[in-house]
């Protein structure tokens, strides 16, 4: 997989999709930013990770595509090709929901809603991009596995968006990540709850009576889209 992070282009496509510029320009949009363009990487070293180009933002897979070569853009970089999401769902299925639901398979969909390949971007990874195997990935989350075969009915990304954007309801059973985001226990010895929410705010449960300190470190990731 070639892992790309979307960390303020997607963030300004959730802003656009809140003031109401939707549609099909989120699916096209989403799909732009997710190939390219990134900065050059050498072709030798894309063999054997040319099957998906995944977007990622707030630890998490939030777009898809297959990819099987890069082609050059402009000042030095490069973007992603493969088949379009247009190419394997029919448009009538975008334009109409509804007609489409649960009727065509999306490959990598499966994906959408699961843990960053790798872990959390690191300080270093300037390029805004990492190579991961599939293999790796899946070995890291067996769980993921009955994922792969499985149709979800080709909106996945663009019903995430609206989730984060619009507070649209989902089932969030679908996508793991935002399941995981909202079941950690309390601790036991304290009654203390920290949950991660999908957008990146922090929610912290204390008892009443107890002492808190917060401490905000700065920013220490890498420039990234």
């Amino acid at each position: 997989m070639i892992v790309t992070s979307l960390k303020r282009s997607y963030r300004n496509l959730l802003d656009d999709v809140q003031r109401g510029a939707g549609g099909l320009s989120t699916v096209m949009r989403l799909e732009g930013i997710t190939r390219g363009d990134w900065k050059k990487i050498n072709a030798s070293t894309l063999d054997g990770y040319l099957d998906y180009v995944v977007g990622t933002y707030d630890d998490m897979i939030v777009s898809a595509y297959r990819v099987d070569g890069v082609e050059d853009g402009p000042n030095g970089t490069i973007k992603f090709t493969g088949p379009s999401l247009w190419d394997e769902k029919p448009v009538h299925d975008f334009l109409n929901p509804a007609a489409g639901s649960n009727t065509s398979q999306v490959a990598g969909e499966w994906l959408i809603g699961c843990p960053i390949p790798g872990g959390p971007w690191r300080q270093g990874e300037s390029r805004g991009t990492r190579r991961y195997p599939l293999e790796a990935y899946l070995a890291d989350h067996p769980e993921l596995a009955a994922r792969v075969e499985e149709d979800f009915g080709g909106r996945m990304a663009t019903n995430l968006v609206d989730h984060l954007a619009t507070g649209k309801a989902i089932a969030s059973e679908d996508y793991p990540q935002l399941a995981s985001a909202t079941s950690a226990p309390a601790s036991a010895e304290t009654g203390v709850t920290v949950v991660r929410q999908p957008g990146g705010t922090v929610v912290i449960t204390i008892p009443t009576g107890t002492r808190a300190q917060l401490l905000i470190e700065p920013d220490g990731a890498a420039p990234m889209r």
